[in-house]
């Protein structure tokens, strides 16, 4: 099989003086896995952070609190991994080996009824949103950083609703389908270089994190 695709994408970022943090992102995409009319599809993102640990009136407090930031973030992405031929009415070739009454071997072939096809078939939208906190003590030695995340999966291929028997082939694949996924991450770093002991450094991490997946839509 043969597939084809393109892209196109931009990105913004904003930075003021270290404290307010801005990006923002889009891209299209086409793939040929797509009918001709449903091939485009456009994906933005964006993300928050704000570093209170270097506003002016957090200053006193960095001797204990080194680095303190708050994130956000939104973005989605398209997925085309499919199949070859899914929005194509093809038919499959069947080769078979018979025996008439002992008189030897046979081969004939034969072939399938034409799939069912969705005309709009179109990308798998996967769309994440996020929230953090960053903390680092002792001079960012010790750092501890905390995300709670939510990832929508839709337009997920799936059967679409059964068909008769008579009809004498299976419901095509459309975009019928949606997951859920809530989850949330704990790591703990530390990292620290004794500069009198022939620069010896120690190093441990901590992670910790729980998700659960539960599909919200299948028709």
């Amino acid at each position: 099989s043969h597939n084809g695709s393109a892209g196109i994408f931009a990105r913004i970022n904003y930075d003021y003086k270290g404290i307010y943090l801005i990006e923002l992102s889009g891209r299209a995409d086409a793939s040929s896995k797509f009918p001709s009319n449903q091939q485009w599809g456009f994906f933005p993102s964006g993300s928050l952070g704000y570093r209170i640990s270097e506003e002016a009136y957090f200053q006193e407090a960095k001797e204990y609190v080194s680095n303190l930031k708050v994130r956000a973030s939104y973005g989605a992405i398209g997925n085309q991994e499919i199949g070859s031929n899914m929005f194509l009415e093809t038919m499959e070739k069947i080769t078979n080996d018979v025996n008439w009454l002992g008189t030897g071997s046979a081969l004939y072939d034969y072939f399938t009824q034409p799939k069912m096809v969705s005309p709009t078939l179109t990308w798998e939208t996967i769309t994440t949103t996020n929230i953090g906190i960053d903390l680092g003590f002792l001079n960012n030695d010790l750092n501890v950083n905390f995300d709670w995340y939510q990832r929508d999966t839709k337009g997920m291929l799936a059967p679409g609703k059964a068909l008769p028997q008579v009809i004498g082939a299976t419901a095509a694949f459309e975009n019928a389908g949606s997951l859920r996924t809530r989850g949330w991450e704990l790591n703990i770093d530390y990292r620290h270089v004794f500069q009198d002991a022939d620069n010896l450094a120690i190093h441990a991490n901590f992670n910790l994190a729980d998700y659960k997946a539960v599909i919200t839509e299948w028709d």
